[in-house]
């Protein structure tokens, strides 16, 4: 569902992993051009809905989304809309 977002997004989400090899725990993405002030501000409005701790790792930055076992589907719904 939140790949299909990030895909759906004509480009304005990016996410270059093969599909084969996405994660379905750790779904990264960057906005399109690598806009890190963007990002910044995806994560700033992020934290007003309560999604937190979406900043992407210092080797692999942008954005990174845990929805680990414990993430109920209406959590990812929720990012999906916000998105």
């Amino acid at each position: 569902m939140l790949f299909a977002v990030i895909d759906g997004s004509n480009g304005y989400y990016v996410n270059k992993t093969d599909k084969r090899f996405r994660s379905r725990m750790n779904v990264i993405m960057r906005i399109a051009g690598s806009n890190s002030e963007l990002e910044k501000k995806l994560q700033v409005e992020a934290e007003k809905v309560k999604i937190l701790n979406i900043a992407g790792h210092w080797l692999n930055p942008g954005i990174r989304m845990s929805i680990y076992n414990a993430m109920p589907i209406e959590g990812v719904i929720h990012l999906c809309n916000f998105l």
